[in-house]
């Protein structure tokens, strides 16, 4: 299989540039530019450890170009180019070299992030192909992104990619199912990259041999994935999925079934929606693993106030393992969405103690309650301002004795704590926009000697 999309995603390649170059066709270049600085302060380890986690205080320059060639109706094909060097100038350090050499800068990979060909209607079948890499964002999300939205955790939000077969069925209007197998190794083997000279130890870190580490370990999957319109006010999602998750450092392999549905109901100024999913599969050694998880949101949107509010509150439910059972693994698996879903902050608190499941890559959601309000308004034409409220809980208490994070964990208290977050875009113009993120989280009884810890994020895009 590794050798069938390496052949495919190059002769894609090769068709983009012989064919434009050759021919005269519709095609649409875009470039943008993405500044951010990021400020860490407890994240992570929540200040039990500052020797191994010291806070983070750093930019990011996002670069992308890209292509999207349309040779005719039915044929098409995209390519982006990335790359996202960044500059660290707080106490943390790119540990490079084994942990001999530690670096303010990181150049960054130059790689091509998407790259895939689109048929549609072959043969005047109801059936659109969509085959390389490529993202399952914006009009091609999978619901909220609760099962699927990240192939690429590893490296935060320069990528997302999924490498990826992608058939997407019209059984009817408004019915539809795609039928996708993905392919996302722990680093790069599809595609050449320009990489930096960088050797980082071969577990545990950024870079793995010269590569930015893209997962936990290789993971294939595939999924069939519904959308039905039952009403004008009302649709659903049922969907399957399998996950293959190989042995890698202290991952262990194994295999995960998903049965889940989403479900969106709306009604004038008043929306319902709620997915839930159940789990079940095995590691390679005989454990069992099941899980459970989900979530419902009600908004109010009041459409008539000038600053036009929309009120929303939420409850999250993923299960946790349980102690005394340790012939199975009851911890939710978030699949393909280890990405911020409710929040940032949390995402890189659960590393400690999620690491010996997903590795050190954060967003492995998982042994959560939550609940949450959130409030949305408007007070400028081109401003929105999101606030939010959030309970933590855990389903099951922790169970972490050894290791560099012991001391991080009651392993008596359930209570996670509160996190507060503030996040305002403004558009500029069309091309131009910025964010302002500010989370604070003060940590409950589930965390011991633990610090209140916060995030802070701004960014400036231009996209042309």
């Amino acid at each position: 299989m590794k050798q069938f999309f390496r052949f495919f995603l190059l002769l894609i390649f090769f068709i983009n540039f012989s064919y434009s170059l050759c021919f005269a066709m519709e095609n649409e270049p875009g470039a943008s530019i993405r500044l951010r600085q990021e400020i860490w302060d407890n994240v992570v380890d929540l200040g039990t450890t500052p020797t191994a986690q010291p806070d983070r205080n750093f930019f990011r320059l996002r670069i992308q170009l890209w292509d999207n060639i349309k040779f005719n109706e039915n044929f098409g094909s995209y390519i982006r180019i990335t790359t996202e060097p960044r500059y660290y100038t707080g106490p943390y350090r790119l540990i490079l070299d084994n942990e001999t050499n530690k670096k303010r800068f990181d150049q960054d990979e130059v790689l091509i992030d998407n790259l895939y060909f689109d048929v549609k209607k072959p043969f005047d079948l109801p059936v659109n192909l969509r085959i390389g890499r490529q993202d399952f964002l914006g009009k091609d999300i999978y619901g909220e992104g609760f099962v699927i939205v990240d192939g690429t955790p590893g490296d935060g939000s320069r990528t997302y990619y999924f490498n990826a077969i992608k058939a997407t069925v019209s059984i009817a209007d408004g019915h539809s199912v795609d039928i996708a197998y993905v392919s996302d190794p722990k680093t790069d083997i599809y595609l050449p990259i320009i990489h930096p000279s960088y050797y980082d130890k071969s577990s545990g870190g950024v870079y793995i041999h010269h590569k930015r580490r893209l997962t936990g370990s290789n993971e294939q999957g595939f999924w069939i994935y519904g959308r039905h319109r039952i009403t004008a006010k009302f649709n659903i999602e049922p969907y399957y999925i399998y996950k293959k998750e190989e042995a890698y450092d202290v991952i262990k392999e194994s295999y995960v079934n998903t049965f889940g549905i989403r479900a969106v109901f709306k009604m004038d100024s008043f929306s319902l929606r709620g997915e839930i999913a159940t789990q079940d599969g095995k590691y390679k050694h005989g454990q069992d693993r099941s899980g459970i998880g989900g979530y419902s949101f009600a908004e109010y949107l009041i459409k008539n106030c000038p600053v036009t509010p929309a009120l929303e509150v939420g409850y999250i439910y993923l299960s946790g393992d349980k102690r005394g059972t340790s012939n199975k693994d009851e911890g939710f698996n978030p699949v393909f969405s280890r990405a911020p879903q409710w929040n940032e902050l949390l995402i890189y608190t659960l590393i400690p103690e999620t690491a010996n499941k997903g590795g050190p890559v954060p967003g492995y959601w998982t042994n959560l309650k939550a609940l949450i309000t959130n409030l949305k308004v408007k007070p400028l034409k081109d401003m929105t301002i999101k606030l939010s409220y959030q309970h933590l809980w855990a389903d099951k208490k922790s169970n972490i004795t050894s290791g560099t994070y012991q001391n991080m964990f009651t392993n008596d208290g359930k209570n996670r704590g509160d996190l507060y977050a503030f996040i305002a875009n403004y558009n500029f113009t069309k091309a131009f926009d910025g964010m302002l993120q500010v989370e604070y989280f003060d940590p409950g009884d589930f965390y011991k000697n633990a610090r209140r810890a916060t995030f802070i994020r701004w960014q400036l895009q231009y996209k042309m």
